[in-house]
C-alpha cells in the first residue's frame, strides 16, 4: 500500500487537516512511548528523552515516506525548496508539542506534585494498634 494513499485515507476518515494529524501523531507517539518504556526505564527524564527520540524518528520516517517517490526516482537533490519547506513544517508540527511537554516536565515543577501524602489515621503511640 502506498503511504500517500494511506495518509489521504486517514485524512478522509477523520476529517482532520494534515497539520492536525501531524500534531496528534507526535503527541500519541510521545505518550505511548512513555507508557511502553515505563517498565524498562524507571527514571522519568531518561524515559522522556528516549520518547523524544522516538517521536523525532517517526517524524523523519514519515517525511521520508512522503518524499520517497521523488527520492527513489531522481535522488535527494531533486527535492525542491517547496518540498523542503513542507517537510520542515511537518517535522515541526509533529515534534514541537512533545518537546514543549518534555521541557515543562523535566526543567520546571509544573507537573510535579506539590502536596505530600498524609496518612488517613494519625497514630500517637505504638501501643494504639495492639
Amino acid at each position: 500500500m502506498d503511504f500517500y494513499l494511506f495518509k489521504n485515507g486517514v485524512v478522509a476518515a477523520t476529517g482532520l487537516d494534515k497539520d492536525a494529524l501531524h500534531i496528534y501523531v507526535g503527541i500519541s507517539v510521545y505518550l505511548f512511548s512513555l507508557i511502553l518504556l515505563r517498565p524498562v526505564f524507571k527514571k522519568y527524564s531518561v524515559r522522556a528523552f528516549i520518547a523524544l527520540i522516538m517521536v523525532t524518528a517517526i517524524a523523519l520516517l514519515g517525511e521520508y515516506l512522503d518524499n520517497r517517490q521523488t527520492i527513489t526516482e531522481l535522488g535527494i537533490t531533486a527535492i525542491g525548496s517547496t518540498e523542503l519547506k513542507a517537510s520542515i513544517h511537518d517535522l515541526i508540527n509533529t515534534c514541537l508539542l512533545s518537546y514543549i511537554i518534555y521541557g515543562f516536565t523535566v526543567w520546571t515543577k509544573t507537573f510535579q506534585s506539590i502536596n505530600t501524602v498524609k496518612p488517613m489515621i494519625k497514630r500517637q503511640k505504638k501501643t494504639d494498634y495492639s
